[in-house]
């Protein structure tokens, strides 16, 4: 019965088991996948470019600051360079 609960509930051998009780070392049980997150564009960027023709594909694989600077430069060719009074 003991191999048993080893095995199934475990999942570890007798060695393993006794290595981890002993001396603290844990079993492999493989690491984590880390997945990294990208910072999230803001909404008003991605429905100000999408107004501006820019698919929301596109808009969401740049970076928030890409995202403005894209902005930027298609309002410019949108209504012209603004004229400073």
């Amino acid at each position: 019965m003991w191999t048993h609960i080893l095995r199934t509930q475990l999942a570890v051998d007798a060695e393993t088991f006794w290595a981890c009780v002993r001396d603290k070392k844990l079993p492999d049980r493989g690491a984590p996948e880390t997945v990294t997150q990208k910072e999230p564009l803001p909404l008003y960027l991605v429905r100000a470019l999408s107004e501006l023709g820019v698919k929301e594909s596109e808009s969401l694989a740049l970076t928030a600051a890409q995202a403005a600077q894209l902005l930027s430069e298609k309002m410019a060719e949108r209504y012209g360079p603004q004229r400073s009074s």
